[in-house]
């Protein structure tokens, strides 16, 4: 049966796939070609049943036509647009006879339905050998949107498509959500992975989001949303090129701006407690910074002469103690001692930075309505900032005596936290002096 066939015939592809380069590249493809037999034998008997029989088998070339999409974008071809584009354009006919529009390609849905109509029993394994077709769903999608060549009707397609995603919060997230797939994957080539944080950047309208995002239900998207800015991480630690670090990192800072806010700091702070790097928990922390920022402006103009808030929200505000808990986590790290210095010297000059920022919108307040009381004023004192002021000064008098290239790019990296970190002393015991 032709269904069989395929099935084999992916398994070969799978293993194929991963040495696509440049050297074996242009037989694989050539191998890739080949599969359009199978999709239109497929087609072909398709096309002569009926009902159910039809749809199931409808499914199964779909998810085939995805896969292959998945695998041959996989090649490490120099002209990967030249090389595989067709393979593309023929498994995305396939994708069309069956009923698969941009709609619910972008948002995944296509793919939820044709396996929901193949898991029965007797089809459950038939499933296992396309594990990429969610990938496959994505990718459809990024090979047409970087096509300079579409044609008018293809490109009013998915125009309509994106429009219809951005109009609606739920299918923005799962658009977004879809090309965390092919970010976090290692196989495709960093072409592909640029032009999908293009397709990911198109979808984002910001104007949109700032009027609604406080207003939808978040819950159910946050694990998903989480594992796409972990995604996006990636592709800012890993990418070849500076542009393309640029372009990642305004695709995150877009993707937690749509988070609702009163779940953003909940996010921030998963992404800086499940960060290995410190330039990267560094970056996050100067966005809680940037929120910090937004959300005092927003309490200074909803704030009166009280102990509460006249809408009743609570006092201190939540950020304050969202914030400070981020401090503590670098600054006090919970497996014990201080911070490491000098190599986590970016994490730790964030984190002061965050928490002087937090000091000076306190000293603006009223004298009735500080955020810092006085028993956290002692502790960041005693536990936070003291402990680090002998290091910091230690390393910087070790390095001075040692004159090398290395010692004195280490002191140049601390002088600005010791600067910080004096500063934020000063604020403090200024505060406990007033209290």
């Amino acid at each position: 049966m032709a269904s069989n066939g395929s099935v084999y015939f992916v398994l070969l592809l799978n293993g194929l796939a991963r040495d696509c380069d440049e050297e074996y590249g242009k037989i694989i493809v050539d191998l890739f070609n080949a599969t359009f037999q199978i999709g239109n034998a497929i087609q072909e008997m398709c096309k002569e049943m009926v009902n159910q029989k039809k749809e199931e088998l409808c499914s199964i070339l779909s998810l085939y036509s995805l896969q292959n999409i998945a695998l041959v974008s996989r090649c490490k071809q120099q002209h990967i647009f030249s090389a595989c584009g067709s393979v593309v354009l023929q498994h995305s006919k396939f994708l069309t006879f069956c009923g698969f529009t941009y709609l619910g390609l972008l948002t995944g849905n296509d793919v939820t339905s044709a396996t929901h109509k193949l898991s029965k029993d007797k089809d459950a394994d038939l499933l296992d050998c396309f594990p990429f077709a969610m990938d496959g769903a994505s990718l459809a999608v990024v090979w047409t949107y970087m096509n300079g060549e579409m044609s008018e009707y293809t490109r009013a397609e998915l125009e309509s498509a994106l429009k219809d995603v951005k109009d609606n919060h739920m299918r923005m997230w799962q658009s977004i959500n879809m090309l965390r797939y092919v970010l976090s994957s290692t196989h495709y080539p960093w072409v592909i992975k640029s032009h999908s944080l293009d397709l990911l950047l198109t979808i984002v309208n910001e104007n949109h989001i700032e009027e609604t995002n406080d207003h939808v239900d978040f819950s159910s998207s946050a694990p998903q949303t989480f594992a796409t800015l972990k995604a996006i991480e990636s592709v800012m630690i890993s990418a070849p090129d500076a542009l393309m670090r640029k372009k990642a990192f305004a695709s995150l800072k877009k993707v937690i701006s749509m988070v609702p806010q009163s779940q953003r700091f909940d996010i921030l702070q998963a992404l800086i407690k499940n960060s290995i790097f410190p330039s990267l928990t560094a970056i996050l922390l100067d966005l809680v910074k940037d929120e910090v920022s937004r959300e005092s402006r927003q309490a200074d103009q909803g704030c009166v002469e009280s102990d509460q808030f006249q809408d009743g929200r609570e006092w201190p505000p939540p950020w304050f103690s969202h914030a400070l808990e981020l401090v503590e986590l670098i600054l006090k790290p919970p497996e014990g001692g201080p911070p490491c210095l000098p190599d986590h010297g970016e994490q730790v000059l964030s984190a002061l930075n965050l928490l002087r920022f937090i000091l000076i919108i306190d000293s603006r307040g009223s004298r009735s309505r500080k955020m810092f009381a006085e028993e956290t004023m002692r502790k960041v004192r005693s536990e936070w900032l003291i402990p680090l002021r002998p290091i910091v000064a230690g390393i910087q008098s070790e390095s001075e005596e040692d004159g090398s290239e290395l010692a004195n790019h280490i002191m140049c990296a601390l002088n600005p936290v010791q600067l910080v970190l004096y500063r934020c002393i000063e604020l403090v015991e200024d505060k406990m002096k007033g209290s």
